[in-house]
């Protein structure tokens, strides 16, 4: 009982001098959190202890993100180097059919770098087609899974491009993203066959985006390029 009482006025001195229940619990192991409250709820404390308070609790937050963030932060480093092996030891295989290198070139040449996820863009329905192709065929992609938009000038907003594209992708015009519509100072439609161009984007992009980088490194080895 006395060692008990002594810890209530020991939590009690603590809190008075703004600290959290988290820094009294560690100066006062195997102390319930529920005790504690009960024993600190009629503590008053004056403007300079609850600014004291303030600061412990904000400093704390800071030092849980902080550490929240480098901890994914090395989680995904750690996913990235995993997959970057596991596509070196792909790409042997896989570089000897043609229809691989074309598309992982036309990735390097037209593909997206800024988000650390898949995204291709194209106005070339051929380039698309072959795309898509690729996705399936060696990243076991399936279309449900490909998520395009559209990107084309305001003047071509009735001309159901999402019609062309789905017909030319096979996908259903229900996982096309919203189009987006640029605006333009012409009035006056100069290439009659433009669809506008479309971005692929995937439901799941990060890691492939990463199997990618891989690849790339592997392809510039096979062609001596650095």
């Amino acid at each position: 009982m006395k060692m008990r009482l002594e810890d209530k006025q020991k939590a009690i001195d603590l809190r008075r001098r703004g600290k959290t229940y988290s820094e009294i619990i560690h100066v006062i192991p195997n102390l319930p959190k529920s005790t504690l409250s009960g024993w600190v709820k009629n503590v008053k404390l004056t403007k300079e202890q609850q600014s004291k308070l303030f600061e412990n609790i904000k400093k704390r937050t800071h030092i849980a993100n902080v550490k929240g963030i480098w901890s994914k932060r090395l989680k995904s480093q750690r996913e990235t180097r995993r997959l970057i092996c596991e596509a070196r030891r792909e790409f042997p295989a896989l570089s000897v059919n043609p229809l691989f290198l074309i598309g992982l070139t036309l990735y390097w040449a037209e593909g997206g770098r800024k988000t650390d996820t898949f995204q291709f863009s194209n106005s070339d329905p051929f380039i698309i087609k072959t795309m898509i192709k690729w996705l399936r065929k060696f990243c076991n992609i399936s279309k449900k899974e490909i998520k395009p938009r559209i990107f084309i000038h305001k003047i071509y907003a009735h001309e159901n491009c999402e019609k062309f594209w789905s017909k030319i992708t096979s996908i259903p015009i229900s996982q096309f993203q919203k189009t987006i519509y640029k605006p333009t100072p012409h009035t006056i439609k100069r290439n009659l066959s433009y669809k506008g161009c479309v971005q692929i984007r995937l439901s799941k992009g990060a890691q492939l985006f990463k199997k990618i980088i891989g690849w790339e490194k592997e392809l510039i080895k096979l062609f001596k390029l650095k």
